[in-house]
């Protein structure tokens, strides 16, 4: 009990000494309270001043209680952050090109129409389905339409008899090379022809309708070109 009473006394004591402390300097002006902070350092002008601050008391954790047995129990809201945190891995998403892409090996032109040749025959099945269509059309508007795609479906159909021809044409000469024969490269004339003469021998097997119907069509164009060649001015 002595000590608590000699503790009290003692503070008593040290605030009335910064109360005088006080009194003294409140008559000084603020550059002369500058240059005596100067000369007795920043850390003893204030202890003079305001105390001696305890340290323990802010670094103290605080204890959350319940204030109730009823109640929950508090938790701080505030979490340090630390200033690098391990983020999670994340694999990168790699694009790859098939046609530039070593992994996927090389491309065969050959290999390539076996294995979708099939996309040929499905191509002439739309043909002939939609040439039954047209037939039976009486609406405008959807016989244009049919027309359009039948267009298109004849022109695939085309490029594709053509790359079939030039596949063939190639491993012919390949092979012929190999045997050691002079190999034969035709020209676009003749690939032209063996066109003509394949797309004939189709047509034959379609009927005789569509060869005679197919000459017209070619005699018509033969006469709009021939009508659009300018004659010379005498």
């Amino acid at each position: 009990m002595p000590n608590d009473v000699e503790a009290t006394f003692l503070e008593e004591q040290d605030d009335s000494d910064r109360t005088a402390i006080r009194a003294e300097l409140s008559s000084l002006s603020f550059e002369e309270l500058q240059k005596l902070k100067q000369r007795i350092g920043a850390k003893v002008y204030n202890e003079a001043l305001f105390g001696k601050k305890d340290t323990n008391l802010d670094h103290k954790p605080k204890v959350f209680k319940r204030e109730n047995k009823n109640r929950p129990r508090e938790i701080s809201s505030k979490k340090h952050v630390p200033f690098l945190f391990d983020a999670p891995s994340v694999r990168k998403k790699e694009i790859r090109d098939p046609r530039f892409d070593p992994l996927c090996g090389e491309f065969d032109k050959k290999k390539f129409s076996e294995d979708y040749n099939f996309l040929s025959d499905i191509r002439m099945k739309d043909i002939k389905a939609i040439r039954a269509e047209l037939k039976e059309t009486t609406d405008p508007e959807r016989e244009k339409k049919l027309r359009r795609l039948l267009q298109r479906l004849n022109d695939q159909h085309k490029v594709n008899k053509k790359k079939i021809l030039e596949t063939q044409s190639n491993l012919k000469n390949k092979d012929q090379s190999n045997d050691g024969k002079q190999p034969h490269f035709k020209n676009k004339s003749e690939m032209r022809v063996e066109a003509l003469v394949k797309q004939y021998e189709e047509l034959k097997k379609e009927g005789s309708g569509r060869i005679q119907r197919h000459l017209k069509r070619r005699q018509q164009k033969v006469k709009k070109r021939s009508h659009k060649v300018p004659t010379g001015v005498s």
